[in-house]
């Protein structure tokens, strides 16, 4: 296994609707993983959907199956403006497509602001065998990488720089990076912070592993400890299986 530590720095204005406060609509300061997935084409999805309705996991399947793995993104440092926004409705159509529930017609945006800076880990299991995806592809190479997010597909740039040493363990731990709860194996025994209104999967941080497995990575003087096993949408949608 080979592991990444990723540095991400925001050049535009990044929107995506975390909270909706009447008409605010606020960004949270973290960058989902499986925004980060599709911004470096692991995933991809059709132009138009009559129906909006996510896949995941049709189009996360080829990143699990090529052992690739992308944590989503903590905040190193944030800063947020609020800007006001007035939009006209679309002005085309689909035939049985619903009106698009992502671009309300006015109302007030907190977007995260240029020069915000964030943090996040790769997952390869082996190189010979990555995805047809060439911006990650020149990020695992070394190359300042840039990638688009958010709802105005905002540029940010990626850095990725390898770990000098990989270690599977076993035993207790604290993770030292932002998870996705759906991508666990396992539970922690303490999950931590959570950030409760990430969507579209909840997201922990200081979360505590008791006699679990583990990669103890080295980046220079810096020892970090990362689940093992995690992968895109590890566990069953806990929605459908109340149901």
């Amino acid at each position: 296994m080979e592991v990444y530590r990723g540095a991400l720095e925001l050049f535009d204005y990044v929107f995506f609707a975390t909270v909706e406060r009447g008409k605010v609509y606020e960004t949270g300061a973290f960058i989902h993983n499986y925004a980060l997935a599709y911004a470096f084409r692991l995933a991809s999805a059709s132009y138009s959907h009559v129906i909006q309705e996510p896949h995941y996991d049709v189009e996360l399947r080829p990143a699990n199956e090529a052992g690739v793995y992308l944590s989503p993104a903590r905040p190193l440092e944030v800063s947020l403006r609020r800007i006001q926004f007035n939009t006209i409705t679309e002005g085309y159509g689909f035939a049985g497509k619903e009106r698009s529930i992502g671009y309300p017609d006015w109302g007030f945006i907190r977007a995260l602001r240029p020069g915000s800076r964030f943090e996040f880990y790769v997952f390869v299991a082996d190189l010979s065998i990555l995805p047809e995806a060439p911006m990650f592809t020149a990020a695992l190479n070394g190359l300042p990488t840039y990638i688009r997010l958010g709802k105005f597909s905002g540029k940010a740039q990626v850095r990725l720089q390898k770990s000098d040493s990989v270690e599977e363990r076993r035993g207790n731990f604290k993770a030292s990076l932002l998870l996705n709860w759906r991508d666990l194996p396992i539970e922690p025994a303490f999950p931590g912070d959570i950030y409760a209104a990430a969507l579209p999967t909840r997201l922990i941080a200081n979360s505590h592993f008791t006699d679990a497995p583990y990669y103890f990575a080295r980046f220079g003087g810096e020892e970090v400890r990362l689940p093992s096993g995690i992968r895109f949408l590890a566990r069953p949608n806990e929605r459908r299986k109340r149901r």
